[in-house]
């Protein structure tokens, strides 16, 4: 299985964050000013006195744990179904339908889309629904193409000549086929649902505020976005700053922009980790 090494850094540099959001969930003032990037923090001191490697440590925390429980889901159905393909018939069945269905992903309708309308029916938003919506809307797509892959095995009697060596069906489940044939595009799956997801958690942050996140969590992305934006934009004449002391919005301004580069590194990452892998050459 061939992976795009800066893609793979995308998962590791989340999960990093990740254990540190969660030896500190919620972030505490532990400096009175703003302050530029130094060796004791890395990232320098929010407007709030928080460690801002911490408040992204945080706000990542807050917008995984529902990806991570669709992600689970998702797998375990992915599981199901090739489980239940095979205690079907291992022969082709030559009058079978074997198309994959992909012009799926095209058809679904905006996601974001049916999670807002979603929230704004509830009277406090619930991050755990808007991800099982998305992952509603999405898993047909993955099913789609795992019971595509498995139709092929079978057309080309992969799976007759597995069985009739005796192997279990747990065997072939977790070894040969989720552990083996089927282990790119699971993976690939559950990288797009969990991105997706949780683009979708940090919008619902930027709308609805952080309590749409987690209760009693100080911090998101999504609600560091809204108060960071106006610094995503410097102010002509050097952000107005006086000659001397720490420029609070030059600062804040740089922390606005290393919110972006993780955005897009880590969650970018994630997409480019979904993307299905190119054809052979000579293959249209």
């Amino acid at each position: 299985m061939n992976l795009p090494r800066p893609a793979l850094l995308a998962p590791i540099g989340l999960f990093g964050l990740l254990v540190l959001g969660w030896m500190e969930p919620s972030p505490r003032p532990i400096h009175g000013d703003v302050a530029w990037p130094s060796m004791e923090h890395w990232l320098g001191v929010d407007g709030t006195g928080r460690d801002y490697l911490r408040v992204l440590a945080a706000g990542a925390l807050g917008f995984a744990r529902p990806g991570v429980v669709v992600v689970a889901a998702l797998v375990a159905a992915m599981a199901l179904r090739v489980w239940l393909f095979l205690l079907q018939p291992v022969l082709a069945d030559r009058g079978e339908d074997s198309s994959s269905g992909a012009g799926l992903a095209a058809a679904s309708p905006p996601r974001l889309l049916l999670v807002m309308v979603g929230m704004l029916l509830l009277e406090e938003p619930s991050p755990m629904l808007a991800a099982a919506i998305v992952a509603g809307l999405y898993l047909p797509v993955a099913l789609s193409e795992i019971t595509g892959h498995l139709r092929s095995l079978r057309e080309q009697e992969v799976l007759a000549g597995v069985v009739a060596h005796g192997l279990s069906v747990r065997r072939i489940l977790t070894r040969h086929l989720l552990g083996g044939y089927l282990a790119e595009p699971v993976l690939r799956h559950a990288a797009a649902l969990f991105a997706q997801v949780a683009f979708t958690q940090i919008a619902l942050a930027y709308i609805f505020g952080t309590s749409s996140i987690s209760a009693g969590l100080a911090v998101s992305w999504g609600g560091e976005f809204k108060r960071l934006a106006p610094h995503l934009v410097p102010r002509a004449r050097g952000f107005g700053c006086g000659p001397v002391g720490t420029c609070d919005e030059a600062v804040l301004a740089f922390q606005a922009a290393l919110l972006l580069f993780a955005s897009l590194a880590l969650l970018g990452g994630l997409l480019r980790l979904a993307r299905p892998p190119a054809p052979p050459e000579g293959v249209s």
